[in-house]
């Protein structure tokens, strides 16, 4: 099944990727009014001296905000990516290590239409899969725990439903929107993504110096004048504690466009899956397979509480069979549909065909 032919899910993807992008847009919006002082009469400088009419100098924010705002979707590609793999532990698989598994995935995406997707092995006794999407190539991640326990066309079934995802591209759009909440979450830290010096506060107190230095000579005034400083104390005070609550509240409205989105991909994925290889009943018994296999009880609804990888998995729990800690703080986010409707779904495409 195209995405074309799926409009319900064309349109939730729209949806979804346009609030991340103005979440984007609005928390780069906050950052360059807070540092607008020194920004402008930096810009405004700069323009005098290269001849700039001030007219087209007093929009300098508008290229710089296109320009942070590509660049925020761009690492934010790349770093959910990196960062989800990393925290699952996923290996590489080769056409050596998983000759099995190779051969299933080559041949799913020639069916599918889709670009052969590096995949990586979690060594998990818990049966899982996911499918990542954004900058470079697209991955499939499966745990040694699902090919452990499903084989021949359920295996193929799985298989074919993460295909799914990279072929209507929602993986793409799930990737993106998982960087804000797990940010605000501290799932995700981009001072450790930049190295061991990242943590040194000398380092940030060189750079700390610097934007002083820079912001004082950007506005005319001395790096020694009282007024000055504390209006930098102020305005570094106001972009942290103001671009905090900013980022929270733009989390949070991410949040909710991303579980409206991931109820219906399931869905879609699982009507594709079972389209492409054309045994709706395997998939179905899959699902039922694995659901079984996972028989711990949470106390809280794991479908409803946040995790990067969770939200992005076939089954909800990720690769732990084990509760996350009541201490730990979560941010409810992706919700899967429970399994039982999924099954009834496919059991009703069954009919159908």
């Amino acid at each position: 099944m195209s995405l074309r032919s799926d409009r319900g899910l064309a349109v939730r993807m729209a949806a979804t990727l346009g609030v991340v992008v103005v979440a984007n847009a609005l928390f780069v919006g906050v950052v360059l009014y807070l540092a607008a002082p020194w920004l402008d009469a930096l810009a405004r400088r700069a323009a005098d001296a290269a001849g700039v009419p001030e007219a087209v100098a007093a929009v300098w924010w508008l290229p710089l905000a296109c320009a942070l705002v590509a660049a925020c979707v761009w690492v934010e590609l790349r770093y959910v990516r990196r960062e989800t793999l990393a925290a699952v532990d996923a290996e590489r698989a080769t056409a050596e290590t998983y000759p099995d598994l190779d051969r299933r995935v080559t041949r799913l995406a020639a069916q599918a239409a889709v670009p052969v997707p590096d995949c990586y092995v979690v060594h998990s006794e818990t049966p899982n899969s996911f499918a990542l999407d954004g900058l470079g190539r697209p991955t499939l991640v499966v745990s040694t725990g699902l090919l452990a326990t499903l084989d021949g066309d359920h295996l193929d079934a799985v298989l074919a439903h993460e295909l799914a995802h990279l072929q209507h591209r929602d993986a793409t759009v799930m990737t993106l929107a998982s960087f804000l909440p797990a940010l605000t979450s501290d799932r995700y830290s981009l001072l450790d993504s930049l190295g061991p010096w990242a943590r040194s506060r000398g380092v940030w107190a060189v750079v700390l110096a610097a934007v002083y230095l820079v912001g004082a000579t950007a506005t005319g005034s001395s790096a020694f004048d009282g007024g000055y400083f504390l209006g930098f104390v102020g305005g570094l005070l106001a972009v942290v504690v103001v671009g905090g609550i900013a980022l929270g509240v733009l989390a949070a409205v991410t949040t909710v466009a991303a579980r409206r989105l991931s109820q219906y991909r399931e869905f879609a994925a699982d009507r594709a899956g079972a389209t492409l290889t054309g045994d709706p009943a395997a998939l179905a018994d899959a699902l039922a397979k694995l659901d079984d296999e996972t028989v711990t009880a949470p106390s809280a609804d794991k479908r409803l509480v946040y995790d990067e990888v969770r939200g992005l998995c076939l089954l909800p729990h990720g690769f732990e069979a084990t509760e996350a800690s009541e201490d730990d703080f979560h941010v409810e986010t992706r919700s899967h549909p429970p399994t039982d409707e999924r099954i009834a779904r496919l059991r009703d495409q069954i009919h159908r065909q």
